[in-house]
């Protein structure tokens, strides 16, 4: 008896549908459509040129010092219903740094994407209420009267039309760019670059941008972005950029162009995988693990170092 291969991969494809339609429908109360579904807006429409950052809108550091701090915060799904929020245990982990060795004291906060759980107004402006303690308490413990955060897209941002949101609520309103910091004349400083990977994608403009911003200088690197380029949880690959080829360029250009480091997100577990020229960090969700990383810079040694703190 022949096996009906055309009836069996039919029948797959309808099954297969009717199970995309039912997951679509049913994850929809939460996020309006899903992003599978409605992306809101293409990398290419957002993020095909870099922007510069420049003063006043990079962090203020004290002059000649070689080594500074600063936290990474990623997934921090303002407006879930999932997980308790426990703002006001972070807010007291946060302040107990500035009692703490100098170079351990966070100059900023760089946040990794998916500040917002389902791209609505109010999520914003929940993460802007927080963030503004966190200012106040830098500026009353630290006395730093512009303590910055930088925060760029992650997947959920973009639902229910959430692009247009957050680039009017979260500051600097645009989710590719980059800033120089030279915290020691005598050093070489480092570039920070912060991508747009919300759509799991950097997309070709972006991608060939970046490469061009790259191949600019030789200065130690830092990449920031939502999606990890590789991550690999119990087999669940889907956490990193789905495009193989588009992940291993990448890859090849940070490891020509003096990339030290890359943090991401998305995941919301922690993992560290080292690329011989470089180190990717997956930073864990701060809203689901109650975690966040404290990162430390040598301008002297060109050294990057972190650890993972759970509050």
């Amino acid at each position: 008896m022949k096996f009906g291969w055309k009836k069996f991969t039919l029948r797959t494809i309808i099954l297969n549908t009717i199970f995309f339609i039912f997951a679509a429908v049913f994850s929809a109360c939460e996020f309006g459509s899903p992003l599978y579904l409605y992306g809101g807006t293409s990398v290419d429409s957002r993020s095909h040129k870099i922007k510069i950052l420049q003063s006043p809108n990079i962090p203020k550091l004290e002059a000649n010092s070689a080594k500074y701090s600063f936290l990474i915060l990623t997934d921090t799904h303002f407006g879930t219903e999932k997980t308790e929020r426990r703002e006001k245990e972070f807010l007291q982990k946060f302040e107990s740094f500035f009692s703490t060795q100098d170079e351990l004291k966070p100059h900023f906060i760089i946040n990794l994407g998916d500040t917002l759980n389902a791209g609505r107004e109010n999520e914003a402006d929940l993460f802007n209420e927080a963030s503004q303690s966190w200012r106040e308490k830098a500026k009353e413990i630290f006395r730093v009267d512009d303590f910055k955060i930088y925060s760029i897209l992650g997947n959920h941002d973009l639902y229910n039309e959430g692009w247009k949101i957050w680039k009017e609520k979260i500051w600097p309103g645009v989710s590719y760019y980059k800033f120089f910091l030279d915290a020691d004349s005598d050093k070489k400083g480092f570039w920070f670059y912060f991508l747009d990977s919300a759509n799991g994608t950097l997309g070709a403009s972006q991608l060939e941008d970046l490469e061009k911003n790259l191949e600019a200088d030789s200065d130690p690197k830092i990449i920031f972005c939502h999606y990890p380029p590789f991550v690999e949880q119990n087999g669940q690959y889907h956490f990193a950029f789905g495009n193989t080829i588009e992940r291993n360029k990448m890859i090849a250009i940070f490891a020509r162009h003096n990339v030290k480091f890359i943090f991401a997100g998305h995941a919301h577990e922690y993992s560290e995988h080292n690329f011989n020229k470089f180190v990717e960090v997956v930073v864990p969700s701060y809203a689901f693990k109650k975690a966040f990383a404290l990162v430390t810079v040598d301008e002297a040694s060109e050294k990057v170092e972190y650890k993972i703190v759970e509050y």
